[in-house]
């Protein structure tokens, strides 16, 4: 296991998204009762109560759905592990991923909504290609969106921020201890235009890891498996998020953002409990010669690092440039770990900065293709990685 920070938006992990605030960040885009609107950019499906799937009509009840066919090749080139864990210095890996999403709209309030995912699941540092694929549920939820609230429950995907799931590109910082996908949770959302004041929602979640049948994994070599390791936090309702965001302030009509705070619980025995705040603003303008900006950045401040009492922030800036089918996207992330050299060492850990940069260039063909590559180096603790990444994913919904 190696580099436990280092993904590609594609889902290939390198070691150990109906987020909290793409609940809200879903709402705010385009008013109480909108739908969410699509990123054409995106090349992953992130499921939320708000999530427009297809061409929906006023009629109930109605099924839409959604689905992304993605292949692609990445290079690993420049490993180096100061542990020497890792044997060699570059592979490649050629691995294909297919997701559905289908929203069952009963009214024009509520709906169930789920989304499965095909991909690979493997860890390998040898070259590797159509290996260890599989079938996991990611979502599986109700939703009652009215035009002024929300209630949600289920098998979603939560986390503090919104990095994660927002930043397009290949990478989104070091949020791998800020995001839990496929969790256990119900929550509620409201939202409020005061005169003149802009629009304001605030949200809150509790949440749990899911320890049921839906978190088995269906593999294609061996049937039902469950998880090697389960998510590193509490069995029982006792995470927890709250959340407030903000748009359309008088003067800063082209700035949004906002704070969410809560705490991720871990049973005595296996671990420190963290508490974390996360920080977010955001910028879209048009620029000359058609060509747009979105500017997003985000901090967060947790008191637990991977379960050890470590308290530690990170930050991400990423910048987009869009014009008509092409995006070019620039993304850099931070991350310092708090305590002396000994106490860090104490738990593996080591006081230097951990650092990554990112670049991608995006194209999205007339028939709906899209087309992406770039280049990713991190710094992670002790490892450094470097990815070259290509891909072609189609998305198309009914």
């Amino acid at each position: 296991m190696i580099g436990p920070g280092l993904r590609t938006k594609m889902g290939t992990r390198i070691g150990p998204a109906l987020g909290m605030a793409a609940i809200v960040a879903a709402l705010l885009t385009q008013g109480a009762s909108a739908q969410e609107a699509r990123d054409i950019f995106k090349t992953e499906i992130f499921l939320t109560p708000y999530s427009e799937l297809g061409e929906g009509e006023d009629t109930y009840p109605q099924l839409n759905g959604r689905f992304l066919l993605m292949t692609g090749y990445t290079g690993f080139f420049g490993v180096k592990d100061d542990n020497g864990q890792i044997p060699r210095s570059h592979w490649s890996s050629v691995q294909p991923t297919a997701e559905a999403a289908l929203v069952l709209q009963l009214t024009r309030e509520f709906s169930i909504r789920t989304k499965a995912t095909f991909n690979s699941s493997t860890n390998e540092t040898q070259d590797n290609a159509f290996s260890d694929l599989g079938v996991d549920l990611d979502n599986l939820f109700a939703a009652y969106t009215a035009d002024r609230y929300a209630l949600y429950g289920g098998k979603m995907d939560l986390g503090f921020g919104d990095a994660w799931h927002v930043i397009d590109g290949l990478y989104s910082g070091f949020n791998e201890n800020s995001e839990f996908r496929g969790s256990i949770g119900l929550g509620g959302r409201y939202t409020f235009e005061p005169a003149g004041y802009g629009t304001h929602s605030v949200a809150a979640v509790l949440f749990k890891r899911d320890d049921t049948g839906l978190n088995h994994r269906l593999s294609l070599d061996d049937g039902f498996i469950r998880p090697d390791q389960p998510p590193p936090f509490s069995d029982q309702l006792k995470s927890f998020i709250l959340s407030y965001d903000f748009r359309d302030l008088p003067g800063l009509e082209r700035f949004s953002g906002g704070v969410d705070a809560g705490r991720l619980h871990v049973d005595p025995g296996h671990g420190e409990s963290a508490n974390t705040v996360s920080a977010r603003l955001r910028y879209d303008a048009p620029l000359g010669n058609a060509w747009n900006i979105g500017w997003f950045n985000e901090a967060t401040f947790s008191s637990a690092f991977r379960g050890a009492p470590v308290s530690n922030g990170n930050a991400v800036t990423s910048v987009s440039f869009s014009r008509d089918r092409w995006q070019l996207t620039a993304t850099a992330a931070l991350r310092k770990l708090s305590g002396s050299e000994q106490k860090l060492a104490r738990f593996g850990l080591e006081d230097d900065t951990d650092w990554a940069i990112s670049g991608a260039v995006t194209y999205v063909t007339p028939i709906g293709f899209i087309v992406q590559a770039g280049l990713t180096h991190q710094r992670d603790q002790t490892t450094h990685i470097n990815q070259g990444v290509f891909r072609i994913a189609y998305q198309a919904g009914f």
